[in-house]
């Protein structure tokens, strides 16, 4: 898994006991069916009690879709905009996209396995649509302060600055998948500055982009 090196070693902790129970939520789901995958069995596989389980996660469907709340604090943002000068928008949007999302699962497998569970219990779609939407909302919240920090839309108007956020979350989070995919087909073993390397690398291929089309 992807491990961000600059984590303290309590939050390394706790994104290793969160994918753990998110690996342990699907593999029960695929072994046993939905109806027979309980907060308690989740917990047991993944060594965790379920009183832990809720500290992660507010249902089972949550975990086995990875779900969980997308915060932004507004002084970890305010600092991600001060650096937009220095970074440039591309690299504080994209670095602003992976703290948010999170690492990869450790699952190689994962996005085929949850696809194949929203294939089996169709009515999962409905928790995984809303949280997509309240993701949607918060990332462009995000981005528009980023944007409206740039010089280059400093003069334009707040329309315009959320039609330009839109956009470039478009091309950021693009890029981000693209990496990140690239990243599990290389089934990597170690991961001794992964996190580096995917922003790395999904800043490249947004910048790539950006200068073809210039």
């Amino acid at each position: 898994m992807i491990i961000d090196p600059t984590l303290g070693l309590r939050d390394r902790k706790r994104l290793e006991t969160r994918l753990r129970l998110e690996d342990a939520a699907v593999t029960l789901v695929l072994g046993g069916g939905l109806e027979h995958t309980t907060v308690d069995a989740i917990s047991e596989l993944a060594d965790v009690s379920p009183r832990t389980f809720f500290n992660y996660f507010e249902s089972k469907d949550a975990a086995i879709l990875g779900l969980r709340q997308i915060e932004i604090e507004a002084t970890e943002l305010a600092e991600h905009c001060d650096q937009v000068a220095e970074r440039g928008l591309i690299d504080s949007v994209i670095h602003v996209l992976l703290r948010v999302m999170g690492p990869p699962s450790s699952r190689r497998t994962m996005r085929e396995d949850r696809l194949e569970i929203l294939r089996r219990h169709p009515h999962l779609l409905t928790t995984q649509l809303a949280q997509f939407t309240q993701l949607t909302t918060a990332l462009t919240d995000a981005v528009v302060a980023l944007v409206a920090r740039d010089a280059r839309f400093a003069g334009d108007s707040t329309a315009a600055q959320a039609a330009s956020a839109d956009l470039v979350l478009a091309l950021c989070g693009g890029a981000v998948r693209v990496a990140v995919r690239e990243w599990a087909a290389m089934n990597p073993t170690d991961a001794t500055d992964a996190a580096d390397q995917l922003e790395s690398r999904a800043i490249s291929l947004a910048r790539e982009v950006t200068e073809k089309l210039s």
